[in-house]
């Protein structure tokens, strides 16, 4: 210290230049020591230049101070074109910024002007294994260390790379070189940690991520991998605590990474303890935390896969009560274009500060989930994937069987999918999807007395195949455009010998206008097939700023309908009016044109830390069959459309309390086509994207419904480990549709002729929800979540007269039905650190329902589940045993209010997965 003081001193003479110099060091000791140092107010030469670039980045709180670190930069470039270590800097703060492109070219010209300087060969490493051009870095990293075998950057580097390339053992010497040349740098202990992590000796890897923790407090990094350290060694509670503390210690960063690549980064933390929240029975609190990291980073992929597998979640598997589908499909597929082909296991973060993708390797893998339950249904998954370099490929076979829990409730699924992915070049990916899929089954529907539920419907669906194929291109960090086009094929079949239509009786009134005298249902065999075959494609072009986010974006999609219908043998009470056998009632064969056309906006503005608004506007005009489900059906076609306000906000008051609110209108598509759509699913966190709202056990699929959401929800959250939630939802639907009728008209026609009646259901839906969760100590969670759900539905055939009744039916053409339902649902989970867990589970239903003939008073029962496992270390195998509806309890709910099928009986479930 006393020799650089005297070297000070020498240089500030009388002499500008040496003076000059002099300040310039002073101030870079500053900006590594972080102290205040005053500002040079004209700065002359590129060392000055140089050394306020480092101290505006010593100081990056702001956005604009790295900015200005890199306009200092390259001011001292301009000024020194030659001078080597300027246009390094320049290189590096580009880096900061997540501009490879940039960087390089600034870093090219450095090397050519000082081709030893150890820390632009290092830089360049790190830049090509940043664009998966792993072997070449390996070269840059070698010949850094050749210049200079002491820089701990050039050994991490190298190591990450080599584990990137399977040598896991080269790799982490490496580290454990770069560790012992810079001792006290916590980062380089975080990644020697997350290496023995990944080799399995837990032991060390606690040892250096502790010490990390302890060089520096303040560093997120060390707290990320000793969250998944935790987490894979089945340390559940502690792993949250981590991974919470990391992403409150996120914006520390601010010094080395722009505000772009920060939101990023709590995008990937998000994403991750969202993982975690869902190991601790959290569900809802697990799904909050996802819906967060997209909002922080729309562009990242690993916040859209964890959205896909929650929505996936809370998919009908008998695809009846189709929600959550739109949602589930739309996430997988922005995943899957935002991705990059070398995709591991973390967001591969474009910097010198994360490079967590070089911790997954090359190569095969293989995963399997197998489910029985003793009813004798089986569900098996399974996958066979690779990633080489910059090719990634993914098998996946499906298979469901289930006989049911009812007469004729059986079902049988069989899927296989394919995904390849191709990385062209640094900021261009190709993404390629196939799937064929194939379901037969019985009458599925839900029902509140089961006895009533067909005893003869067969049900039949194929599709051979859905292709799907989409680009990615990435012009900067946080603006991108994606590109998806798609093949949808799908044909629908069903035979029933029961299957129910209507008789309008017309006879002539006064003048010989017909009227409408008598409404009959009546029932026939029918045997119905629809195949739609559409065409879409769709463009989207995101732009991403420090408080603004830009998503825009349009869709087309084109096709047909062709829908036969074959009905005869109709029922006793009307048999006389139809044409006597072979001939049937009715046999018709329809094409109907499909067309839509969608232009969205939206606009994420952060107004200030603890404000963020949204706003955004769709507009849709879609054409599609009048009626094409209920027989007789029609060859007409309508169209409809409609402007879409979209709106929400998120408040976070305090550090640990948020408040979100959305209002959403949309307009539904027709069928299989609202499924394969990248327009944004979720406003504000909540879902705005429906398949539809209406239960389908209700009132069947629909084409057209117009949507409308309203969302709001409080979030708490406590250093105790306790978590609440207070939120409220109103779901709206109306549906304006053509229902199949034949038309008697007795005074001209022999027969009855197809046709059919107007008819309008207007759906809401009103919900009020409480969640409550609390980690105790290191090894139990607990939960509990009250909900509480009221149904409308008014049904209105608008033709037919109040003072008609349906012909034997109790009921007028307005009927308005209710259901209240009340859930309870109460859990306790234990994971132990050796791997085993368990996990109780309470479920109360109360509804009551107003408005049925003959009545459906409702039911009021509990459900009882008790499940245990084991997690191999790291978990790379599962198995689960549970013993569901332990006390044996059946029920009875209207579908009216949407639900999942609950066992009806005692019912023993086992369950394996394994990933390799």
């Amino acid at each position: 210290m006393t020799i650089l003081k005297k070297i000070l001193s020498s240089l500030s003479g009388n002499s500008e230049r040496p003076r000059r110099l002099a300040v310039a060091l002073r101030e870079l000791i500053a900006a590594v020591k972080r102290q205040k140092f005053p500002t040079n107010p004209n700065p002359k030469l590129a060392t000055e230049f140089l050394a306020n670039s480092y101290y505006e980045q010593s100081f990056a709180v702001r956005e604009t101070s790295l900015e200005n670190a890199l306009d200092t930069a390259k001011q001292a470039a301009t000024n020194s074109p030659n001078f080597g270590f300027a246009w390094e800097r320049v290189a590096e703060s580009e880096f900061s910024f997540g501009r490879a492109d940039k960087a390089l070219d600034a870093l090219n010209k450095s090397l050519a002007l000082a081709p030893r300087n150890t820390e632009a060969l290092a830089l360049k490493g790190f830049l090509l294994a940043a664009q998966n051009r792993t072997r070449e870095a390996v070269s840059w990293f070698d010949s850094s260390l050749a210049v200079d075998s002491a820089l701990g950057n050039a050994w991490l580097g190298r190591g990450l790379c080599k584990i990137r390339l399977g040598d896991a053992t080269g790799g982490r010497e490496d580290l454990l070189v770069a560790a012992a040349i810079e001792p006290q740098r916590a980062e380089l202990r975080s990644y020697l940690g997350k290496a023995y992590a990944n080799s399995g000796d837990f032991p060390h890897a606690t040892k250096e991520l502790q010490l990390a923790k302890k060089l520096d407090p303040n560093d997120p990094t060390a707290w990320l991998y000793s969250a998944l350290l935790n987490q894979e060694r089945n340390q559940i509670n502690d792993a949250i605590r981590d991974l919470e503390k990391s992403e409150e210690l996120n914006d520390n960063r601010s010094v080395y990474r722009s505000q772009l690549l920060l939101d990023q980064d709590r995008a990937v933390r998000a994403a991750n303890l969202a993982a975690m929240y869902r190991d601790a029975g959290m569900f809802d609190v697990s799904v909050d935390e996802a819906a967060r990291a997209v909002n922080y980073d729309y562009a990242n992929y690993s916040a859209h896969l964890f959205l896909a597998n929650s929505y996936n979640g809370l998919r009908d598997p008998n695809e009846i009560n189709l929600r959550y589908e739109t949602p589930a499909k739309s996430e997988f597929l922005l995943a899957n274009l935002l991705a990059p082909a070398s995709a591991g296991t973390l967001s591969p973060v474009i910097s010198q500060q994360e490079y967590s993708k070089f911790f997954e390797r090359d190569g095969f893998g293989v995963a399997s989930d197998t489910e029985y339950l003793s009813r004798g249904a089986w569900t098996e998954s399974g996958a066979q994937f690779g990633t080489f370099g910059n090719f990634n490929y993914d098998f996946e076979s499906f298979y469901r069987s289930d006989p049911g829990q009812r007469q004729n409730n059986a079902i049988e699924q069989r899927q296989l999918s394919l995904s390849l992915k191709q990385q062209v070049t640094p900021q261009d990916s190709i993404f390629g999807y196939v799937q064929q899929y194939e379901a037969e089954s019985g009458d599925l529907s839900q029902y509140y007395n089961q006895s009533v539920a067909s005893p003869t419907r067969h049900e039949q669906e194929t599709q051979e195949p859905v292709a799907a194929i989409g680009w990615h291109h990435e012009w900067s960090p946080g603006v991108h455009t994606i590109f998806l086009a798609a093949r949808l094929d799908d044909t629908f079949s069903f035979t029933n010998f029961t299957q129910p239509s209507l008789l309008l009786g017309r006879p002539d009134g006064p003048g010989g206008v017909p009227f409408l005298a008598l409404v009959e249902p009546i029932t026939m065999n029918e045997f119905f097939t629809n195949r739609l075959e559409i065409y879409s494609a769709e463009l989207q072009q995101i732009w991403e700023q420090p408080s603004h986010d830009t998503i825009l974006g349009a869709r087309i999609q084109y096709g047909h309908f062709d829908t036969g219908v074959l009905q005869d043998n109709p029922s006793a009470n009307v048999v006389a009016f139809f044409p006597p056998p072979p001939d049937p009632s009715s046999q018709q064969d329809f094409t109907s044109l499909f067309r839509r056309f969608s232009l969205y906006g939206y606009h994420q503005w952060q107004i200030f830390d603890p404000l963020q608004l949204i706003g955004g506007v769709t507009y849709d005009r879609i054409t599609f069959p009048e009626n094409f489900r209920t027989a007789p059906v029609s060859g007409n076609e309508t169209t409809r459309s409609q402007i879409s306000p979209k709106a929400g906000l998120i408040w976070t008051p305090a550090k640990d309390t948020a408040v979100r609110f959305a209002y959403t209108r949309s307009l539904a598509g027709a069928s299989l086509d609202q499924s394969y759509q990248l327009e944004p699913s979720q406003v504000a966190g909540f879902i705005q994207s429906y398949r539809s709202i209406i239960p389908e056990s209700i009132a069947g699929a629909n084409s057209g419904a117009q949507f409308e959401t309203y969302d709001l929800s409080l979030e708490q959250r406590f250093s105790t480990g306790t978590y609440l939630s207070l939120s409220g939802e109103i779901l709206d639907s109306t549906v304006h549709r053509i229902t199949g009728a034949f038309d008697y008209l007795s005074d001209e026609l022999p027969f009855p002729t197809p046709s059919g009646t107007p008819e309008h259901l207007d759906y809401q839906e009103q919900t009020l929800q409480f969640t409550a969760n609390q980690l105790l100590g290191k090894e139990w969670a607990l939960g509990a979540r009250y909900r509480i759900s009221k149904a409308v539905l008014h049904d209105d055939f608008p033709d037919v007269p109040d003072n008609l009744l349906f012909a034997n039916l109790s009921i007028t053409p307005r009927q308005r039905t209710q259901g209240i339902l009340n859930q309870l649902e109460l859990t306790a989970i234990y994971n132990h650190p050796s791997g085993f867990f368990a996990e109780g589970e309470a479920l109360w239903f109360g509804q009551s329902n107003d408005g049925y003939t003959p009545a459906e008073p409702g039911d009021n029962f509990w459900q009882f589940n008790l499940l245990a496992g084991y997690r191999s270390p790291r978990r790379k195998m599962e198995a689960t045993i549970g013993l569901l509806n332990i006390a044996g309890q059946d029920y009875q709910l209207n579908p009216l209010n949407i639900y999942n099928e609950l066992p009806r009986t005692r019912t023993i479930a086992v369950r394996l997965q394994f990933n390799f």
